[in-house]
């Protein structure tokens, strides 16, 4: 990258300033500052550039034709600094809370609910990035929602929600092909999610006419479940995640999963660094998502 010598900033603005307006005197009132002051940044440019700026005429200063394309040069990236600063300052004014969760609980579950915590704690900004587990290193992360079997030790992590597995699809679908129970299955489409660390093959293990199954698979979950609405077929997913659809009809539960054929799951915890979790704004997200996931 080539390297550029780079004039008194100050100097610059103040340049431009009276540019603007005209004359010393009211450059130096939109400023606050003397008019000697703004005098001696003109001659500090000067001197920089080796090139004259103003002729005088009458009571104004008119720009020489040198520093009239200078200017324009220079303008659009004195505001391009003056609107970074701004966008900065505010920036460093209020707190932001950075969240990573797994991108289906943000969108079905946590996302619907977080109008209620901005309400609470108006003065923090809220970024969200979809994880589904936590690496202490990324350190721009202030609290995760994690998906996974057991807490990481090194973490302070606290199980807020169980992985309640359900079997999902529309009530035009489940009547259609008349399931009642996991055998009714067979013939079905059974949507996979890809990302999802217990699937239908776990579920139905052992049954022969699995290997004939007809599967679509997605990324997500979300699109398990979209999929599901739309009578592609049966999904796999968590109640919770789910609980929106359910309620507004889009989706319904033809069968609860026998518990025997269930292997293992994952559980959602909620995990932050030590130091991290002491902070007011990291501890004010925790406490209100606990009593959110216990109604």
């Amino acid at each position: 990258m080539t390297t550029h010598r780079l004039p008194p900033l100050h100097a610059l603005h103040v340049f431009e300033t009276v540019a603007r307006l005209g004359g010393v005197r009211a450059a130096a009132a939109e400023l606050n500052v003397t008019p000697p002051a703004v005098s001696h940044q003109l001659d500090k440019l000067e001197g920089f550039l080796g090139a004259p700026l103003f002729i005088r005429r009458g009571r104004n200063l008119v720009l020489t034709e040198g520093a009239h394309d200078y200017l324009t040069e220079v303008r659009p990236g004195i505001e391009a600094i003056g609107r970074a600063t701004s966008v900065a300052t505010r920036q460093s004014q209020r707190e932001v809370l950075t969240i990573a969760a797994p991108p289906t609980l943000t969108a079905m579950w946590l996302m619907p609910k977080l109008h209620g915590f901005s309400e609470l704690y108006p003065d923090y900004d809220i970024r969200l990035l979809d994880r589904m587990t936590f690496n202490p290193e990324e350190r721009g992360i202030d609290v995760a929602i994690e998906y996974r079997f057991e807490a990481d030790p090194d973490l302070v992590s606290l199980q807020f929600l169980p992985d309640e597995l359900v079997a999902l699809t529309s009530t035009d679908y489940a009547e259609a092909n008349a399931l009642h129970s996991l055998d009714d299955l067979k013939g079905a489409t059974l949507i996979e999610t890809e990302r999802r660390l217990t699937s239908w093959k776990k579920v139905l293990a052992g049954r022969s006419w699995l290997r004939r199954q007809h599967f679509f698979s997605v990324s997500y979950s979300l699109h398990a479940f979209e999929a599901a609405a739309r009578g592609i077929g049966v999904a796999l997913g968590n109640r919770a995640n789910a609980e929106r659809m359910l309620a507004e009809g889009r989706l319904c539960i033809p069968f609860e999963l026998p518990s025997e054929t269930l292997p293992p799951a994952p559980r959602y915890f909620l995990s932050a660094v030590s130091h991290r979790q002491r902070q007011p704004r990291v501890r004010a997200f925790w406490d209100w998502l606990v009593a959110e996931a216990a109604m």
